[in-house]
């Protein structure tokens, strides 16, 4: 497979836990990008893809005619005759029928809303710039156009939060019949608001929500089929899982990171150079055998269900029988998975193999 990421990195304002590369959004700056974003698409002209997913930033911020240039450019430059998912990312407060029309037009089948908490209170606190009532207007909106395949995003464990709220921010989240959910533990990045003002986090309440979470999602029908996400019956994110396989996506976007023909890149974050077009490419690793399995096997092992093939542990079989033995890894079949004891605590796993 092989998919593409493009990154709309404008927001009208940067929540205070995020350090994801993202500007505040200018309109006359908006349509360069997206101008540039067109002419750097037909770089690839006629590639054929599997999967496409907008990003950012919030993409949704773009305003209607804006939003109809991207997706056109992007049809027009590739062969999307066998693309199986088209994913755009939006926020509450920057969603409307009218942009919600053209995304179907343009063949968008799969949306991701950033939700984050069904609390005011606490999207006030986190940064962000939508309410819930907000929420379920563009839910309703989105379903009335004809989108059903949606995924919410929702982040657990933040100051004040309480294991009873979070509970009834799942149950919510569940009885709004959206097939897909993805969940993050609070991260307190450097450079972001959060870090200056020492914000901390709580691990053993966090263990005890993503504990919450499986519980939850599991008796309401959804799959946990990755570290993070909850899908019900074949609505796994297909652009998502292409990353965990390890397999090939290009990127269109300042700072946007890809993995085309053996070379994993990354596009300028400078937004000026980007839109100035030329050397587009600043970090270019050429991926030989050990790094490849490296990445396969880290990659791989956050599909829950699925796993790592054993046959990729070719210079890792001493780490791996040492995680076998230490039942913090399992084998099924020819796979090598997590067992379900360490999945919250994956990274102490996962590092072993660096």
């Amino acid at each position: 497979m092989l998919g593409l990421y493009v990154h709309i990195h404008f927001c009208r304002q940067k929540c205070f836990y995020c350090d994801f590369f993202s500007v505040k959004y200018d309109k006359y700056l908006a349509q360069k990008y997206v101008a540039a974003i067109a002419k750097h698409a037909l770089q690839y002209k006629n590639i054929q893809l599997d999967t496409i997913y907008i990003g950012g930033g919030t993409p949704s911020v773009l305003c209607e005619n804006k939003i109809e240039k991207l997706l056109e450019s992007i049809n027009n430059a590739f062969n999307l005759r066998q693309l199986k998912e088209y994913t755009f990312e939006l926020n509450p407060e920057s969603a409307s029928e009218e942009k919600f029309e053209i995304l179907k037009k343009y063949g968008v089948n799969r949306i991701s809303v950033g939700l984050q908490s069904d609390y005011d209170a606490y999207l006030k606190s986190l940064g962000r710039v939508h309410n819930f009532s907000q929420f379920i207007a563009a839910l309703e909106t989105a379903k009335k156009v004809g989108f059903e395949n949606i995924n919410l995003d929702l982040i657990y464990g933040f100051p004040n939060q309480t294991l009873e709220q979070w509970r009834h921010t799942l149950l919510n989240a569940v009885s709004f019949d959206c097939p897909h959910i993805s969940l993050y533990p609070l991260s307190v990045e450097e450079n972001t608001p959060f870090y200056k003002n020492a914000i901390t986090t709580d691990d053993d309440l966090q263990r005890q929500m993503y504990e919450k979470a499986c519980e939850i999602l599991s008796s309401n029908g959804f799959e946990h089929y990755e570290i993070s996400n909850w899908a019900k019956k074949n609505r796994q994110s297909l652009h998502n899982s292409n990353y965990w396989r390890n397999c090939q996506y290009l990127a269109l976007g300042a700072g946007a990171s890809g993995y085309f023909k053996g070379q994993r890149y990354k596009n300028t974050a400078d937004i000026g150079k980007y839109i100035a077009g030329g050397k587009i490419k600043t970090e270019i690793e050429n991926i030989d055998g050990k790094t490849f399995e490296t990445e396969s096997i880290i990659l791989g092992l956050r599909l829950i269900n699925e796993g790592a093939p054993e046959t990729i542990f070719k210079n890792k079989t001493q780490i791996l029988q040492e995680l076998l033995d230490a039942k913090m890894l399992v084998k099924e079949k020819g796979r090598i998975k997590l067992s379900r004891d360490y999945i919250f605590i994956s990274n102490l796993v996962l590092s072993r193999f660096i």
